[in-house]
């Protein structure tokens, strides 16, 4: 990875980065590029994964990292180090601002969301459900989650291949020019302009059942597509009913080709190496992976579970 130039102005800055995602990890990397001191508090993930990723990184990279063991530690480690600046990124605790006042660190959090219109700890989700433009920004953090004044904001296109891991990755990479020039500022003891956001003052709710559910009989097949991507890996796709079984669908594309008018929405038409499957608006998705039974499922090998021509989906 290339991050453009050494500053060697940014040198004696001391980082802090409060996580407990992977996602920080190009934006840490870029610093630690640059020999900015870095140093990790990581509550630790509910992944294994990510718990294991991000141990390998700070060893790969030499760089320090605290696990929190109580939410209080943050504190007192905030206050010991006494960071020139401090990031948050996928922190699940709300930060007492009152127990640092002693504390002159300023503290920034850089959500995966546009704001004020996707506050809350689910905004790719949300951003690709609704097939808009998925975004980056960072504010100041304030006693609200999400709710501080914001300093820079990015959006991007969603583009074709992108599902909700994705979307996190490119989010990782978009977010380092944030990081870079935040810190651009303060090292030149430049004030943050206050920018007013994208969107209406909203906070979504982390996904139910009936947000991860495909509705047939209202859903055009575009929304349908949006949903996929949306719910995909993290819950192996979007939810369905087959022969009163849950099926995730995995992935999805709007085809062209001819449907009779009185074909219900869900109805398979085609079951040969794909399956096509119809839509309320009269658009046909072809769809390539299921999740069904436990397992995944290429919808070439479909048919033998019964997914064939004329069965539907509801």
């Amino acid at each position: 990875m290339h991050y453009g130039r050494f500053m060697p102005e940014l040198l004696h800055m001391r980082i802090g980065v409060i996580t407990n995602t992977d996602t920080f990890i190009p934006f840490v990397y870029a610093l630690v590029s640059q020999q900015i001191s870095v140093h990790i508090y990581f509550s630790p993930s509910p992944d294994d994964f990510v718990n294991q990723k991000i141990s390998a990184f700070a060893q790969q990279i030499n760089i320090n990292v605290t696990q929190e063991k109580n939410p209080a530690d943050l504190y007192s480690w905030l206050i010991k180090h006494n960071f020139d600046v401090c990031f948050m990124l996928g922190y699940k605790h709300l930060i007492r601002l009152d127990k640092l006042k002693t504390c002159p660190t300023p503290l920034f959090n850089i959500h995966f969301g546009t704001l004020p219109a996707y506050r809350g700890s689910t905004p790719v989700f949300w951003q690709l459900k609704h097939g808009q433009k998925i975004g980056v920004a960072i504010h100041k953090v304030s006693e609200k989650f999400d709710d501080g004044p914001i300093y820079w904001l990015k959006e991007t296109d969603i583009q074709p291949h992108f599902n909700y891991e994705i979307a996190n990755q490119v989010l990782g990479q978009i977010c380092v020019e944030g990081v870079f020039y935040i810190l651009s500022l303060l090292l030149n003891k430049m004030p943050l302009p206050v920018i007013s956001g994208i969107g209406s003052r909203a906070y979504q709710q982390r996904p139910a059942l009936k947000d991860v559910s495909i509705d047939w009989q209202q859903m055009p097949a575009a929304e349908i597509c949006n949903l996929i991507r949306a719910c995909n890996p993290w819950n192996k796709g979007a939810l369905s009913i087959f022969n009163q079984q849950e099926v995730k669908l995995m992935d999805a594309q709007v085809i062209n080709t001819v449907v009779s008018a009185n074909t219900a929405p869900g109805t398979i038409i085609n079951d040969e190496n794909s399956l096509h499957i119809t839509c309320c608006d009269g658009n046909v998705l072809n769809i390539n992976m299921l999740f069904f039974s436990g397992f995944y499922l290429p919808a070439y090998q479909a048919k033998v579970f019964g997914f064939v021509k004329g069965q539907r989906l509801c």
